[in-house]
């Protein structure tokens, strides 16, 4: 493929591909031979002649769906050879690899991420171990956002969203998260309606909640953005979606914010929330479930702050990051080195370095062409370290 070293992938990475194609190589050429051997001797017999074609037809079947394999990695490696896209993913690689790689041994084993770009409005994730067509595992994280988050990327959080899908199930967060929701909603005295309905909502609460925890107010600033939506989407809720509704999913985040830092800018946001999203114009058979829900995320809050899980050595979500070092303050105090000299991010990881521009981009003092401009510069910054990630 013969991807510029600057933006290439690992060696290790580029390892793990290939051995995965000679896997299936090897098994293709091995169920060949096998039938070979037993049709090719007897080959002039009409029924040996129906064997081996049928093989063949087969073996070429399978082969299509091999190389979905194929064409998902040139897909998303091609677009690394584009000269300003390329260093642009590299620099969101580094970003996923930050929120994911964390103190605890579930979390040694993955593989980098892959970030790349696709249509349509959401981010996702493919993670690690899904089977692809033809029964190969895929070999490490893909995550794809949109190609407008390049454009706007103080709303890179996306990114990090997609990264909690994949630390949640490898921690073994996905399955006893609904469990103790379903306590902490037991003992406030919520109805079952509610305690299943926030134990389906798990599988997108939690990397919402682990995108706050990597970078803050960024996470809740993106949110409330990309989320404002039509009443009609923003009030729906299916007992076959595992998103919330986004009205509630906003207020989460807000509440997350108040019982980490008290009052603050979100104090703001949750008030024009609530003036662009009056409860009265959900549909009327969902506003009464709206309602309760509601009253339910400080229960929904402390739970994810204050659970110690198992699965985490009886550390809370929150142990695994440093909050503090996200007060909105200290951000604060960092974005306005901004005004006087060049932002002085040293000593940051790179989601605290998002929640910092992301701060910025909040004030107001920079358009939207500057803050592209200096958050440009930062991403392909990062890119640059896109070799060192092992």
């Amino acid at each position: 493929m013969a991807l510029p070293p600057e933006h290439d992938i690992t060696k290790r990475q580029w390892s793990i591909l290939e051995s995965q194609l000679s896997l299936v190589e090897t098994r293709f050429l091995s169920q060949l031979k096998r039938g070979s051997r037993e049709h090719l001797p007897n080959i002039q017999t009409p029924e040996s002649m129906r064997q081996l074609n049928a093989l063949f037809g087969e073996i070429e079947l399978e082969m299509s769906k091999a190389f979905t394999f194929f064409d998902t990695y040139t897909d998303v490696l091609t677009q690394r050879l584009t000269p300003e896209l390329g260093p642009l993913l590299s620099g969101c690689d580094v970003l996923a690899w930050d929120a994911i790689r964390k103190d605890h041994p579930a979390l040694a084993i993955v593989e980098p991420p892959l970030v790349y770009c696709d249509r349509g409005f959401g981010a996702s994730v493919l993670r690690e171990g899904v089977l692809l067509p033809g029964h190969a595992p895929n070999p490490m994280p893909l995550i794809q956002i949109p190609y407008s988050r390049l454009k706007e990327k103080y709303n890179l959080t996306s990114v990090l969203h997609e990264a909690g899908h994949e630390a949640m199930v490898r921690l073994g967060l996905v399955s006893t998260m609904p469990k103790a929701f379903r306590y902490a909603l037991t003992r406030a005295g919520a109805p079952d309606t509610i305690k299943e309905l926030f134990a389906i909502w798990t599988s997108e609460i939690g990397p919402d909640f682990w995108a706050f925890c990597a970078s803050g107010i960024a996470q809740v600033a993106t949110i409330k953005e990309i989320l404002a939506l039509p009443p009609s989407h923003v009030f729906r809720i299916t007992w076959m979606d595992p998103h919330p509704s986004p009205y509630l999913r906003v207020l989460l985040s807000f509440e997350w914010c108040r019982q980490v830092w008290g009052r603050g800018e979100w104090d703001k946001w949750e008030k024009e929330w609530l003036e662009l999203y009056l409860l009265e114009d959900a549909p009327v058979e969902t506003q009464e479930l709206i309602r309760k829900a509601r009253a339910y995320l400080p229960v929904i809050a402390r739970a994810l702050l204050q659970t110690k899980f198992r699965v985490l050595n009886r550390k809370t979500i929150p142990d695994l990051f440093n909050l503090d070092t996200l007060a909105p303050a200290e951000l604060q105090r960092v974005a306005k080195t901004a005004e006087s000299s060049a932002l002085y991010l040293k000593g940051l990881s790179p989601c605290k370095q998002l929640a910092v521009f992301r701060l910025i981009r909040e004030q107001g003092k920079l358009t939207e062409e500057g803050i592209d401009g200096i958050m440009t510069k930062w991403l392909l910054k990062l890119g640059e370290k896109r070799r060192d990630l092992n």
